[in-house]
């Protein structure tokens, strides 16, 4: 069983969840023949953690039965702004749709096709469509302003996203004060940071600078340094965040789109403010652009974004194909601050 489970559920639901495991998953999900061993600890292992992950983000489900499909909604959306691999999600939604199954509760799991975008169903690694907030109408800008209002520490977090391209849980977990490097004119992260890496961001505009300095005011107002909520854990924290996206609107369901899609309109910006032109996904400029340009802006956009590598850009603001290509030997380079 999931330790995740273990710490998070309370014995009556993982007794409830086990019952229908052991009355089901020794066998293959079409009920055809006995599944392998590792495959039945897989499934289980699955089952627990997505009922533990319900709970952690406020669905406190008592009963394996309750699963609806807002709840696969909500798992869905988790995974894909946590940056899940398509493949991986497809698992997950497999295993969650045979217990489902299970319970007699067909139709609870839809398609794939039915929670996430096209490119990321297809599993590419070159974005197909926009998913900046921007590219569905809808102004960052004026949202994070009724955000602010309604609680300065989530706008705060939103502004960071979007300015500065920090994943929520950097932007959660940040202690503003302490990441002001360079008299103050870059930042640098270091806590809620993918495998704890660092990386080094320029503070390159005047609306860069506004957002941190609000940042840091506000989590100065509490007493651990940190943006989040000061009477929560990263947990409830986490768990707080999203609950106030639903809250505004802020989702798939409601408008078309996720924290993630901040994220990915900062990273098209800072391509468009290193180069001067818009990123390929936007129409690009063909053309116009000349290779070096397009290498060092996505070399630049790649690091401060917290990647390591060059070719991950194009997931967020598409590809030109083959007319820039560079050789892989040029992509080899040195950012000063581990990425």
């Amino acid at each position: 069983m999931s330790s995740l489970a273990q710490r998070n559920l309370p014995k009556s639901l993982r007794d409830e969840i086990q019952r229908y495991l052991d009355a089901h998953n020794k066998f293959r999900s079409d009920g055809s023949r006995v599944a392998s061993a590792q495959t039945q600890d897989d499934r289980s292992g699955e089952i627990f953690r997505a009922y533990a992950r319900l709970w952690l983000l406020g669905y406190r489900i008592k009963k394996p039965e309750s699963i609806a499909a807002k709840h696969i909604e909500a798992l869905m959306n988790f995974w894909d702004e946590s940056g899940v691999s398509a493949r991986t999600i497809h698992t997950r939604l497999s295993n969650l749709r045979t217990f489902c199954n299970w319970m007699g509760k067909r139709g609870v799991v839809k398609d794939m096709k039915d929670y996430l975008t096209p490119e990321r169903v297809m599993r590419t690694t070159i974005a197909q469509a926009d998913l900046s907030w921007k590219a569905k109408g809808i102004d960052p800008e004026s949202i994070i302003d009724t955000a602010t209002e309604f609680d300065e520490r989530f706008g705060a977090m939103l502004m960071l996203q979007h300015y500065f391209y920090l994943r929520v849980k950097e932007s959660i977990e940040i202690r503003p004060a302490e990441s002001l490097i360079d008299n103050g004119d870059a930042i640098e992260l270091h806590l809620g940071t993918k495998g704890g890496r660092p990386r080094r961001i320029d503070i390159k505009t005047p609306k860069q600078r506004i957002a941190f300095d609000f940042a840091r005011t506000v989590a100065a107002k509490g007493n651990t340094g940190r943006l989040r909520w000061t009477n929560c854990t990263w947990k409830q924290a986490q768990r707080r965040f999203y609950w106030y996206m639903e809250k505004h609107g802020i989702t798939k369901g409601v408008l078309g789109v996720t924290a993630h899609g901040l994220r990915h309109g900062g990273i098209q910006d800072g391509y468009e403010r290193e180069t001067g032109y818009p990123t390929p996904i936007k129409g690009g400029a063909l053309g116009e652009i000349d290779r070096e340009t397009h290498r060092v802006a996505s070399m630049t956009v790649s690091r401060e974004s917290g990647h390591a590598r060059y070719d991950v850009v194009p997931t967020y603001c598409g590809s030109y194909g083959h007319a820039l290509r560079v050789p892989p030997n040029q992509y080899k380079y040195t950012f000063g601050v581990t990425p």
